[in-house]
Formats: C-alpha cells, structure tokens, sequence
C-alpha cells in the first residue's frame, strides 16, 4: 500500500475514533482533497453518502417515535413555513439573477430541506445534469463546511439554550451531516432535538419530488422515497416499542454518532475542486443570500417565538 494511501486510511480511522470531532473530521478531508493526494477521490464522496445515511438510520436508535410524532403535530406548521418560504425566496432570486431555472430549483431546494439530499432526489427527478447537479452541490457544501464551524459559535454568542440550537441548526443548515456535527458539538440535548427537527424537515422531500414530478416528469417512476428515511423510522420504531433490545440500542446510538463524524471526513476529502469552480458568482450569490435570510428568519424564530 503506497504511503498516500495509508495516509488517508489513518486518518479515517482516526476519525472513527471519540477523539475526532465533526470539525477536525471534515477539516482533515478538506486537507485530503485540497492539498494533500486522495487516493480514493473518485469513490470518497459516495463512500461518505453511504456512511452517512446508513449513520443517520442509527440515530433513529436514540429517538423515541412518540417524540417524533409529537415533535412534528407540533412544529408542522413552522416547518411548512420555513420550506415553501426558502423556495419562493429561491424562485424570486433565480428569476431576479437571471440563473438558470433548474440550478436555482436544485439550490433553493437544497437550502430548504437537506442539502446534497436534496439536490440529488430532485436532480434525478427533473433529470439535472452532471454539471448542473456539481454547481449546486459544490455551493451548498461550501456552506456547509462553513455553518459546522460558525455555528456552535455563532449559538454560544447569541445564549442559546441546548434546545434553542439544535432547532436553530435543523432549520438554517442545509446537510444532515453539518446539522448533527454542529449539535453534537454544541451538546447532547442539542444533538437530540436536531435530530428530529431535521427529519421532520427531510421528510418534505416526500411531498416536494411529488408534486416536481406531476409537474415536470412524465412519469411516477422517477418519484422514490429515500431509503434512510424508511430506516430512521423502523429504528425508532424499535427504539420505542422494543424494549428487548435495550442493549443493542445502545451501543447502536453511539456508534451512529461517531459514523456522521466519520462521513464528514470522507465527504469533505471527496470534493472536486472543478465543482467548486463551476459555481458561478450568481449561483453563489444566491446560495448565500437564501442561507443568511435563513439563518436570521430561524435565530429571531427560536429566540423570541
């Protein structure tokens, strides 16, 4: 095995380790892709988006469904609120920048209910190309990369409780992969409540891909509902109604923990510096036009609602 290689497995099993945070992790995979040699550049990223969803269904092993349940008849409205605000706001600002219809779709899409998620569950429905799909992906993920540092910050400055962020963050950050990085790193409650406030988010790409294909598809066939949501649901399901598995939940919960810190790594040392250059200062603009409205909408929300 070259010393490239044995340089990158190192540090993804330090990453796998209690020792490594989501920001050291996605750091080190910046530092891979960027300036050191990925040996792996071409498998990384998918590799992270297995690791991750397969992470985010381990979650469901800590949430008891009936909080869930509770959590969206209660935050349903606000939910809706938040992602059919980001997409007329997307729309408006695609239409004012003159971007391309579909790049500003796959963005504000992307902004309004889970990031890289998103952006290819939507992609594949309205047939997005390769360069239309990198343009997105590569402005939200800067943004995310972004967020997972200023985030706890940003929360620790403006006093916010362990609830108040993990709402905060579920709201305004587009990745799941950032939104628990930046609530584990902020606290316990924080990575609970986030948790499930941004499932409850995830689950619109349901009803959005739905109606984008009545609108744009020719067919159903292209409408799928992501797999990792389906498995949240029956861990938690089990969490909550299985009691006989107590153990194994527990040592399932941790593990899935340290698994989204792990994909960080991957996800950040997969990233193509031709995606990044691909976004074009429009698409940028709106990206983080979208994000900042976001992100002040959501702080003034769980701060004084």
């Amino acid at each position: 095995m070259s010393g490239q290689k044995i340089r990158f497995v190192a540090a993804f099993l330090f990453c796998c380790t209690p020792w490594a945070s989501a920001s050291v992790a996605l750091l080190l995979g910046l530092v891979m892709a960027l300036i050191w040699r990925n040996p792996f550049e071409r498998h990384t990223s998918k590799w992270g988006g297995y690791l991750l969803k397969t992470s985010v269904v381990g979650l469901g092993f800590g949430i008891n469904m009936q909080v869930l349940l509770q959590s969206g008849q209660d935050n349903v409205g606000i939910t809706a609120c938040f992602v059919f605000g980001v997409l007329g706001t997307g729309y408006f600002l695609g239409k004012l920048l003159k971007i391309n219809r579909l790049i500003s779709l796959l963005v504000s899409v992307g902004t309004a209910i889970c990031g890289g998620s998103a952006i290819a569950a939507v992609g594949s429905v309205l047939k997005a190309d390769a360069n239309q799909l990198s343009m997105a992906t590569g402005v939200v993920f800067l943004l995310n990369a972004l967020a997972l540092f200023i985030f706890p910050t940003l929360g620790h400055w403006a006093g916010l409780s362990q609830e108040e962020f993990g709402t905060w963050a579920a709201i305004a950050i587009h990745d799941t992969s950032s939104v628990v990085g930046a609530a584990a790193k902020y606290g316990d409650e924080a990575l609970r409540v986030a948790s499930i406030t941004k499932m409850l988010r995830i689950l619109w790409i349901i009803p959005v891909s739905l109606a984008l294909v009545l609108r744009f598809a020719d067919n159903l066939e292209s409408f799928k509902i992501p797999s990792f949501i389906i498995g949240f649901v029956v861990a938690s399901c089990l969490f909550s109604f299985v009691p006989a598995g107590a153990a194994m939940y527990r040592l399932l919960y941790p593990v899935a923990k340290q698994g989204l810190v792990a994909s960080l790594f991957l996800i950040g040392s997969g990233i193509s510096l031709d995606a990044v250059r691909q976004v074009g200062a429009k698409v940028l603009l709106q990206a983080v036009s979208l994000w900042v409205v976001v992100s002040i909408v959501a702080l003034l929300y769980v701060k004084y609602a």
